[in-house]
């Protein structure tokens, strides 16, 4: 599970990185078009022909569009950086053991464990963070390459038109959701303490209490669920 969920981050991020590469072909219409030009038709109907025609830059042109994506991956690298770490911390919560009582020591653990689940906590609402801010810190760095603010403009509307939001903002409701329902599952473990027996297998987990039981069940089959949902948001993203 947590391979598959690092894979999938690495793929939407390399493929937003790719699309830099791209930019060197369709840019050229785009950002460096006379305004008359751009005025009759929009920077989507461009690109194809920018594309096919492989459009040829002036030495300045080409300068200018390595200056603006190096600074714009420097915006990427952190985002990827962060997402990969936040993604490692979903993944700890993600393994059988956690959702299994007798894995747990003592109630010293489930406090470690419920620590562990707020620097989770803080890491998503970085990760949110970052991608709020992707416009003002992506004109933050374009603004050092000296290029011009029309042309920055519209470079930087071809790399955020290029993240699937609709998305990244479901991803971001079902990360909240899992934090939540960890967070109920160690309340559970530490309100209901030694109210199971032992046993290795999930599906032989028996509880002195059958209250206990059937709100044990509930909390996992919750989070079984939106796991499996994190992982189809995830993989959407890397499609």
């Amino acid at each position: 599970m947590l391979i598959r969920m690092f894979a999938a981050i690495s793929f939407f991020t390399n493929r937003v990185k790719c699309f830099l590469c791209v930019s060197f072909f369709l840019f050229a219409t785009v950002a460096f078009a006379a305004p008359e030009q751009t005025k009759k038709k929009n920077a989507s109907s461009e690109w194809p022909k920018a594309a096919e025609q492989q459009a040829d830059l002036d030495p300045n042109q080409q300068h200018q569009l390595e200056r603006m994506n190096k600074a714009t991956e420097k915006v990427l690298n952190r985002i990827q950086g962060e997402e990969n770490d936040l993604y490692l911390r979903v993944g700890y919560f993600s393994k059988a053991e956690r959702l299994n009582p007798n894995s747990y020591s003592s109630k010293d653990e489930i406090a470690q464990w419920r620590g562990m689940l707020d620097q989770l906590k803080q890491k998503h609402e970085l990760v949110e963070q970052l991608y709020t801010d992707l416009d003002k810190d992506l004109t933050t760095e374009l603004k050092t390459t000296g290029v011009n603010e029309q042309s920055i403009n519209r470079y930087k509307k071809l790399i955020t038109d290029g993240f699937p939001w609709e998305t990244i903002e479901k991803k971001r409701q079902l990360i909240d959701q899992y934090i939540d329902e960890h967070g109920k599952l160690l309340t559970f473990y530490e309100k209901n303490w030694g109210m199971w027996k032992p046993a290795k297998d999930l599906d032989k987990l028996e509880f002195t209490s059958p209250s206990a039981a059937n709100i044990y069940n509930r909390l996992r089959d919750e989070i079984v669920s939106t796991t499996s949902e994190i992982q189809k948001q995830y993989k959407e993203m890397s499609e």
